[in-house]
Formats: C-alpha cells, structure tokens, sequence
C-alpha cells in the first residue's frame, strides 16, 4: 500500500465507483501523495500496535467505499462552512482527519483520552501535514477552555455516555452531530431513562444505507434546550 502508484490507482477506482467525490470537492490524488510518502518515510510505523491500528482505520476510510468512507462524506455534507469542529473520542482519527482533507475550509481538531492513541493519531498528522490539532484529554475537561461551533463523534458510547459527559457544556458549544446505527431510538430512550435528555434537544437530520446491511446509518443533531436550533445544511 505503500506504492504510489498503487494507490493512486486504488483512489481513482474507489471515486469513479462511489460517485461522491466531486459533492464534497475530495482531493483524494494528493492525499495518496501524500500519505503514500508518509508510509514509506516511516519504516517503524507498521511496528507500534496503536499505529497500526491507526494505519488501517485511516486507509479504510479514505480509500475504501466503506461505511467509515461513506459516514465521513454523509457527515461533511452536513456541515456549514468555515466552522470551528471538535472530533472527540477519534481514536484512530475518524472522522476528524479524513474530514479535514475532504473540507479544508473547516477548522477541524481532534482530541483523544488515551494518550497512545492520541500520540499515534498527532504523529501521523504532522506527517502528512495537516493543520489539525491533536489533544490527548477529555472532551468535558477540553470544553472547559474552548469553544466549538459543531462536536462530531462516531462509534464513541451510546447517547447517554454522550449525555453524561457534554451536560454540563451544552451551553458552550453550537451542535453535537452524531453518527449512529440503526438503535438510535433504543439509545435516546436510554438516555432519556437516565436523565441525560432534560436539557438536550434532538433531531434526526439525514439517513442512508449502511453499506453490507439492509439497515440504515443516521446523523443525529443534539443542542442545548436553552438555544435555538443551530442550523446545518440539508
């Protein structure tokens, strides 16, 4: 996967197959470049598990026409543009970091709690030279300090584990947008159940196809009950 070439060539075939790139203005040739050069330059990436892991989850969701691939595109789509965006609990960087290149216009940062993953994830993006910030702390401790118009997640904890570490911040940031699978509703009744919902208000706001099953993915938009509806584009 290393090749240049190779890549190059596993791009072009997952864009013209996806028919998604040209919506959200993918730059996908100059990312095999670039990360193509990034795994060549590092011979002891492969090496250190976290790294690992990292590598796939990256190559997964940028070259694949995956459910990761295609959440990160749904998800970009829904975004206003020029907004300041928080990916927490990104693990490998999904979807912070493919989100990033696919909208250079959002000023997008990650953080992570665990300090391996969150060190892999910075290694890798000043390597291929992103301008995304990486920060190895909670998102409730983060928020704390700073200000997000829009907080982004995927496969991070149900909504009430969502619930439990934004309640007391809802008021510091505009929107959550969440990906989820199709128990959503189960999850908010959870939540509701444990009173993480009071002061939240919810919506559904786009729903697709979950790629290999006949069941359907959807971005949830969560916001403070104290404020008006954030908008986001339809």
């Amino acid at each position: 996967i290393g090749d240049k070439g190779q890549v190059r060539s596993i791009l072009e075939q997952a864009s013209q197959t996806q028919g998604r790139a040209s919506s959200v203005q993918v730059n996908r040739i100059t990312l095999a470049d670039q990360f193509a050069s990034f795994l060549r330059n590092t011979p002891l990436f492969g090496a250190r598990l976290t790294c690992l892991d990292v590598k796939n989850r990256f190559l997964e969701a940028i070259f694949h026409g995956n459910g990761t691939s295609v959440d990160t595109l749904e998800l970009a789509e829904r975004i206003d543009t020029g907004l300041e965006v928080l990916d927490f609990g990104t693990g490998g960087g999904v979807p912070g970091i493919p989100l990033a290149i696919i909208r250079p216009d959002l000023q997008v940062s990650l953080c992570e709690s665990v300090g391996k993953k969150a060190s892999a994830v910075d290694d890798m993006v000043q390597k291929i030279g992103l301008p995304v910030p990486v920060m190895n702390v909670r998102v409730e401790k983060l928020l704390e300090d700073l200000n997000y118009d829009v907080l982004v997640c995927r496969a991070v904890g149900p909504l009430w584990k969502l619930g439990l570490w934004l309640e007391p911040h809802w008021h510091l940031f505009g929107q959550l947008l969440s990906i989820k699978g199709p128990n959503w509703p189960e999850e908010r009744k959870e939540a509701r159940h444990r009173g993480y919902m009071q002061n939240v208000k919810l919506r559904k706001i786009h729903s697709y196809p979950m790629i290999g099953t006949e069941s359907e993915s959807h971005i949830l938009k969560l916001w403070s009950a104290m404020k008006e509806e954030p908008p986001h584009v339809e």
